[in-house]
C-alpha cells in the first residue's frame, strides 16, 4: 500500500490580497475584481520605484563622478586599467556594427562562403513574413519558420 500524502496546505496569501480561483472554482472572485488588483499592486510598485529612485538619484550622480575622475586619470596617464585593493577600474573597446547595404554584404558572404557562411544570418521582417504565408496557404518563406506565443496584457481603461 503506498504511503499516504498530506494534506496540501493552501498557499499563503498576503494581506491585501484575494486568494486566487482555482481551476473550475466557481469563486465570487471576478475578472474585474482580479483587473482591479492587478492595477492597485502596479500602482504600489510605481510609487516604490519613484521612492527608490529618488533615493538613488545622488548615488547615481555621485558614481557618475567618480567614472569621470577615472576615465580622467586613466587618459591623463595613458592607461587601460588601474588595479587597487578595492578594485580594478579599466576601459574596454565594444565594436557594434550594422549593415549599410544587405546587397553588398549578401555577395560578400558568397564570395567567402567557407569562412563566414556557417556564422551569416539572414531574416525578413514579421510583415513580410505574414504577406507570404497569407499568399502560401499559410507556409513560411523557404528556410523559415514561425512560432507563436500570447501574451496577456492588462491596461488601463
Amino acid at each position: 500500500m503506498p504511503p499516504r500524502k498530506k494534506p496540501q496546505e493552501p498557499a499563503a496569501v498576503l494581506p491585501g490580497q484575494m486568494p486566487l480561483p482555482g481551476m473550475g472554482d466557481n469563486s465570487t472572485v471576478t475578472d474585474n475584481d482580479l483587473i482591479a488588483e492587478n492595477h492597485k499592486l502596479e500602482d504600489l510598485i510605481k510609487a516604490a520605484q519613484a521612492k527608490f529612485d529618488e533615493w538613488a538619484k545622488p548615488h547615481k550622480a555621485r558614481i557618475a563622478e567618480i567614472e569621470g575622475q577615472l576615465r580622467l586619470r586613466l587618459t591623463e596617464r595613458g592607461a587601460d586599467s588601474t588595479k587597487t585593493d578595492a578594485g580594478t577600474a579599466y576601459f574596454s573597446n565594444i565594436m557594434n556594427t550594422k549593415v549599410e547595404s544587405v546587397e553588398k554584404l549578401f555577395d560578400f558572404v558568397a564570395d567567402n562562403w567557407a569562412e563566414v557562411g556557417a556564422d551569416a544570418k539572414i531574416s525578413l521582417p514579421v510583415g513580410k513574413v505574414r504577406e507570404h504565408m497569407d499568399t502560401h496557404e499559410g507556409n513560411p518563406p523557404p528556410g523559415m519558420a514561425v512560432s507563436y506565443f500570447r501574451r496577456l496584457n492588462i491596461k488601463r481603461s
